[in-house]
């Protein structure tokens, strides 16, 4: 089997191989769920490293420097002030929309959320950005094609959550440009850290802060509101903005 071949079987084999073991793993609850990224994580590290003859290291550090903790803590934080900024804007516009939910007795989820949150986008980012990265270095294709590529699989991913099945065009729509934004940025400095970093904090408002009820996740945010992807578009369009303007946002 050619290399290439293989590849393609790659990322198919780790889901089957974690279909498998998923059926002997319990259900529901947040501790629940981070175990369960924490599997496909190991499945799929060792699919690459066992199948693939592949160094998992370069899916963390690809130019072979360090991990910098430095821009993956950078993109949680501009991605958060980006994104909480355009919801307290959607707030001052419409806050009848908007309900306080949050309960301080429930204060211990913030922490279980973060560490699901950072597994769930660990996950996605090592399988559709890493990965179709490497995988495209095979070919040497045009970029483009690997930034395609990832966005498609980033949205079919998330095809079965349940906010899908309540804007459904908008919904894959977002999944869709978001995971192209994260994959230019990869690109961009052939780094994961920063669009990791973006991914977490993303993820961070939605269950932090601003959550709506048909959400995948239901956790102890601070307001509920009906659900609207009209922010994340406007996010998106900057980060494309300013990834394509700047050449590097963030150094080592």
């Amino acid at each position: 089997m050619s290399k290439l071949v293989k590849w393609c079987f790659a990322l198919p084999l780790t889901y089957i191989l974690y279909f498998v073991i998923s059926l002997i793993l319990p259900q529901g609850g947040i501790i629940v769920a981070s175990l369960r990224y924490v599997v496909i994580i190991a499945v799929f590290l060792a699919v690459c490293k066992k199948f693939l003859s592949f160094n998992v290291k370069l899916f963390f550090t690809p130019s072979g420097n360090k991990f910098s903790f430095k821009k993956l803590f950078s993109g949680i934080l501009f991605m958060a002030i980006l994104l909480s900024a355009l919801s307290f804007v959607r707030m001052l516009i419409s806050p009848q929309s908007f309900t306080y939910t949050f309960d301080s007795s429930r204060f211990y989820e913030w922490l279980l959320s973060l560490v699901l949150i950072v597994l769930a986008a660990l996950s996605e980012e090592l399988m559709f950005r890493s990965y179709v990265a490497h995988f495209a270095e095979l070919e040497n294709p045009v970029k483009w094609k690997a930034v395609l590529a990832s966005g498609l699989l980033f949205a079919i991913a998330h095809f079965q959550n349940p906010e899908v099945y309540v804007q459904a065009f908008l919904s894959m729509a977002f999944y869709f440009v978001f995971g192209v934004v994260l994959m230019l940025y990869y690109l961009k400095d052939n780094s994961i850290e920063f669009p990791l970093g973006l991914h977490i904090g993303n993820n961070l408002v939605a269950a932090w802060f601003f959550t709506y009820p048909s959400a995948a996740l239901h956790t102890n945010a601070l307001f509920t509101a009906p659900m609207s992807v009209v922010e994340e578009f406007v996010a998106c369009a900057i980060l494309l903005a300013l990834v394509l303007v700047k050449p590097r946002l963030f150094r080592r």
